[in-house]
């Protein structure tokens, strides 16, 4: 199982999770000074729907941040991190 961070522009981040190569769900959320907050309750919320408990077996894939020196990329990539520890 994946979880995708696509951002699809310079206004929205779309949460994608994905099962043998299908999307099952998916939230788009605002690019903006609380995208932190966003993000970390919207994945849960994603997770918590999809009764997913174990998220250290996710694979957290990244799209769309062309720069990685801004704030959303060190966001999203501090979240995907985070997912990751066992």
């Amino acid at each position: 199982m994946k979880l995708k961070i696509i951002k699809k522009n310079k206004e929205t981040v779309e949460a994608q999770l994905i099962d043998n190569g299908r999307v099952i769900d998916m939230l788009i959320m605002p690019l903006d000074f609380r995208f932190d907050t966003v993000l970390v309750t919207s994945i849960d919320k994603i997770l918590k729907k999809n009764r997913i408990r174990k998220v250290s077996s996710l694979d957290v894939l990244m799209e769309g941040f062309e720069d990685e020196s801004s704030m959303s990329f060190l966001i999203a990539k501090t979240v995907a991190e985070a997912l990751k520890i066992k």
